[in-house]
């Protein structure tokens, strides 16, 4: 993003776009880690972790982006239109979290309109998309506008416009499961960090300092999954109550991807 002199209408020294990733059995599925004998539309990540969730939420007044795999619209309709109705908004993530970059063009076309309908057939037209793994393919911008999407959330550096379509950019150190899981060691491991994961009172601490010094615009990534976790379900809800503060004491404009999006359209 160019040069600012602020951050929103009451051009605030620091921007954060709040966003919330994955639903339900979508990457399992997808990974054909899913056990065979256990139901679909049961998992405890959209059942226990998610009402947790939007209550704390809705008590910091927080509005954030939900990026929600399509297929959630058949196996949790009323979580999907619930997230809706507490006034966030829903950003498709692929189908079932397709490794977005490794798709083929038919596939990738597939996977995008196949949830629209999804979506739409709970009422819903998503108007933000960020590719499963973080990266798009060169045809997905020429794709998304052609669907009527006008802004993404790839991993990268710049927020900027791009014939109309916003890029609002996450950097991998603002991701929880970047930190948490094993599954990302190489990545860490590529990017000088520690390849271990990071415990979550230390990640806690991280985040709680990167947010409070924070000048230009970030991109906060969450998962709701990983706040079954005891222990780093209260860690979210400390980077929450911290985030909330820095709204309160407008020191931080924290807003959904559509309201920064806008924004940004406004001022390229």
């Amino acid at each position: 993003m160019a040069p600012v002199d602020g951050f929103g209408p009451d051009r605030l020294p620091s921007a954060l776009v709040l966003t919330f990733d994955n639903l339900g059995e979508a990457s399992a599925l997808e990974r054909g880690t899913q056990p065979p004998d256990v139901p679909l539309g049961r998992d405890p990540s959209v059942l226990e972790a998610l009402p947790r969730l939007l209550d704390e939420l809705q008590r910091h007044r927080l509005t954030a982006t939900f990026f929600v795999e399509a297929i959630n619209c058949e196996l949790y309709p009323e979580a999907v239109r619930g997230i809706a109705a507490r006034g966030h908004e829903i950003g498709h993530h692929g189908w079932a979290h397709e490794t977005w970059r490794s798709l083929a063009p038919a596939n990738e076309r597939d996977a995008l309109i196949r949830g629209l309908r999804a979506f739409e057939a709970l009422g819903l037209r998503p108007r933000g998309f960020r590719p499963p793994g973080g990266e798009l393919t060169d045809r997905s911008p020429s794709l998304l506008r052609e669907n009527g999407f006008d802004w993404c959330s790839p991993e990268g550096c710049d927020a900027e416009v791009v014939a109309g379509l916003a890029y609002i950019p996450f950097d991998w150190d603002l991701v929880d499961a970047y930190h948490l899981m094993d599954a990302f060691a190489s990545l860490r491991g590529e990017r000088g960090d520690p390849e271990a994961p990071r415990d979550p009172d230390a990640l806690t601490d991280r985040l709680e300092q990167r947010l409070t010094a924070a000048r230009g615009h970030h991109t906060l990534v969450l998962h709701p999954f990983l706040m079954l976790d005891p222990a780093w379900a209260a860690g979210v809800s400390r980077v929450l109550a911290v985030i909330a503060e820095l709204a309160k004491g407008r020191r931080t404009w924290v807003v959904p991807g559509n309201v920064f999006a806008d924004w940004q359209v406004l001022r390229s």
